[in-house]
């Protein structure tokens, strides 16, 4: 007998035994899904036994995981189901499920596609056109060759998708020499010492669609219309092109479920070697959502303005403060304020408007989060500053509405300019192509006084406004309900704006805004601050409330707090969406406070139900807060010790 086909034989027949084994299986209580919540799965290489990839799962556990989803209702679906059910022509089984693997491994062929066939279960295979002829150096499996994918395209059962054809590796993107996926991050020229453009991005990922479709006519005799994109990594400009080049549905790595319309960008639950009870978790999505511990980090603090190489130390030693400490999250300063003055005129990213004081965000960015914590821009909003044109930032100003001197210096931009949302939304999206974030943290001035805004664009909506509602024009009263709410939802309004900049090139990027704690706590503050904790709520997936005590000037902390946690959870998303800030050092005498103070106020707030916790500031070179101590809150370890040396 011809050794190949007996060692298909016999894989076959360890397909069929592995199934009969796996009937028995624990009960867990099923999900009662509609029809249109739609699983995709992403699986990579299926191999007999345990491998060093952490992608490759074991046969056994993959002929599990299939007989689960055939024992519990779920049902495998194919492209063109999904194509017809988008299409209005045909409804989706109940608890549908499609199955997609990366990357075209030989263990596809040889175990994978025999079981499929068996049961009749349709799957979706990505193929990396250059990866067929010239296999890359870092995956040590192998690849199917062109016959083999003929063979599976022309079963019926396998769709051929687009991998890329040669977008699935990493690539230089900052100064300092980072890499990431080619789809997700600009290249960095280093020998022209310039990024590369939005419109030279775009160019490169056309002309690698263009090639990739050019190569399944040649090999297939069709394009192809599903896109797997490497490493799940994509963005507006790339879903453009995707579209473009004929693609119907494009997946990602985010996880969680899809409806019809999220196929243009759908979800996949990624499967790596894990315990059953944890896929089944996964499959019926009831993974919880894990705790925020954040430290709110200056970057100024770890800039050497005389050296890169002792910038580059400091942000090491950060990095071992982190990993120590075992926080999840870093809200990481991206503008430049060494004096602490609020006037912000430089940042620390390439950007169309503002100084750039040194392009070191996206490596402290990248540096940090390889190591598995979450990394979030922290922004301003309005307080910025156009030193390069001083006449049009006049223009752009917040107006005061009263001849009364105050003494203060009023340095924001007024939110209802459309040149000011223009240039803000443009140094977001600079921030957004430049940096890997996970998110946004947005400063907390975001916020207008009772005397603001009288710039001529708010008194012009305002006159709009009274025009629309059918009243009289009388000028616009501090204390006037309608006054304050159009201020407040102004805000709101351009920070929407700016989140939808990001999101053009960091699609599954969070948001949080910085509120202070009398808008918890006093509702009626709005009028002070334009600044209501209930509309941030809605339209940011956190809050961050800076419960700061010391800066309250509270005669009793505990108290404070206490009552800060009872007007949280009036909010039914209060406890799920605000994160506590915690302040480390009292402003107003100029020291830091006892880290043992902090653990107890932040006890105070998780024995009050608080389930997010952060604190700032932070300083690496004086151990502020004691690491021994602030971990025992901060870590998301189980067991927060760490030896004294």
């Amino acid at each position: 007998m011809n050794n190949n086909k007996y060692g298909l034989i016999k894989i076959f027949a360890l397909a069929i035994y592995l199934i009969s084994v796996c009937k028995v299986l624990p009960v867990y209580a099923v999900s009662r899904d509609g029809p249109a919540e739609i699983r995709v799965l992403c699986y990579h290489d299926v191999t007999l036994k345990p491998a060093s990839d952490p992608c490759a799962i074991t046969q056994r556990m993959f002929a599990q995981q299939i007989e689960y989803m055939r024992s519990y209702g779920y049902h495998f679906v194919s492209i063109d189901e999904l194509v017809e059910a988008k299409d209005g022509r045909k409804a989706l089984p109940s608890k549908p499920v499609l199955l997609t693997f990366d990357d075209a491994y030989l263990s596809f062929y040889e175990f994978v596609f025999p079981l499929l066939k068996q049961l009749q279960c349709p799957a979706v295979l990505g193929v990396v056109g250059r990866w067929i002829d010239t296999s890359p150096e870092d995956i040590t499996a192998p690849l199917m060759n062109w016959d083999q994918l003929r063979e599976v395209a022309d079963s019926g059962l396998v769709e051929l998708a687009s991998h890329t054809y040669n977008l699935h590796r990493a690539v230089c993107y900052n100064p300092q020499g980072n890499s990431g996926a080619s789809v997700s991050v600009r290249l960095y020229l280093s020998k022209e010492r310039r990024y590369e453009t939005e419109d030279e991005y775009r160019t490169r990922i056309r002309k690698d669609m263009h090639r990739q479709n050019k190569l399944f006519q040649e090999k297939f005799g069709s394009s192809p219309r599903v896109l797997v994109w490497p490493y799940g990594r994509f963005n507006d400009i790339s879903l453009e092109e995707a579209r473009r080049a004929g693609m119907l549905f494009t997946f990602g790595l985010q996880t969680g479920t899809n409806s019809l319309k999220d196929l243009c960008a759908a979800r996949r639950i990624l499967v790596q070697p894990m315990k059953m009870s944890d896929f089944i978790c996964e499959i019926e999505q009831k993974v919880p959502c894990s705790l925020i511990r954040a430290a709110q980090i200056d970057l100024d603090l770890i800039y050497d303005p005389v050296s890169e190489e002792q910038t580059d130390r400091n942000l090491g030693l950060l990095i071992e403060r982190l990993l120590a400490l075992g926080v999840n999250t870093v809200y990481l300063q991206a503008f430049a304020d060494p004096e602490g003055t609020g006037r912000i005129n430089s940042v620390y990213f390439p950007n169309r408007h503002l100084e750039v004081r040194a392009d070191i965000f996206s490596h402290a960015v990248h540096q940090i989060m390889i190591r598995g914590i979450k990394v979030y821009a922290w922004m301003p909003t309005l307080g910025v500053m156009l030193q390069t044109d001083q006449k049009l930032y006049e223009t752009l100003k917040v107006k005061r509405c009263t001849d009364v001197e105050t003494g203060e210096d009023t340095c924001r931009f007024s939110p209802f300019s459309k040149k000011t949302r223009k240039i803000l939304g443009e140094i977001y999206e600079d921030l957004a192509g430049h940096s890997q974030i996970s998110g946004v943290l947005f400063q907390d001035d975001a916020v207008l006084s009772d005397q603001e805004d009288c710039h001529p664009c708010a008194l012009r909506a305002w006159a709009d406004l009274m025009i629309e509602t059918g009243k009289p024009y009388t000028p616009p009263n501090a204390s006037n309900p309608v006054w304050i709410s159009l201020k407040t939802r102004t805000i709101d309004l351009l920070l929407e704006e700016l989140i939808s900049h990001i999101r053009r090139f960091r699609p599954h990027a969070k948001f949080c805004r910085n509120v202070f704690a009398e808008a918890v706590i006093n509702p009626a503050s709005e009028e002070w601050f334009a600044q209501s904790y209930t509309s941030a709520i809605r339209s940011c997936d956190y809050v961050v409330v800076m419960a700061y005590p010391q800066m309250e000037r509270c005669n009793d902390a505990i108290a404070w707090l206490k009552g800060l946690m009872s007007a949280i959870r009036m909010n039914p998303f209060g406890l799920d969406k605000t994160v506590l800030k915690i302040q480390s050092y009292d402003w107003g005498n100029g020291q830091w406070i006892g880290t043992d103070k902090l653990l107890k106020e932040m006890r105070v707030l998780e024995a009050q139900g608080a389930k997010h916790l952060a604190y700032y500031p932070d300083n690496v070179f004086e151990n502020r807060p004691d690491i021994d101590l602030i971990r025992l809150e901060m870590s998301t370890t189980g067991f927060p010790y760490m030896p004294k040396k």
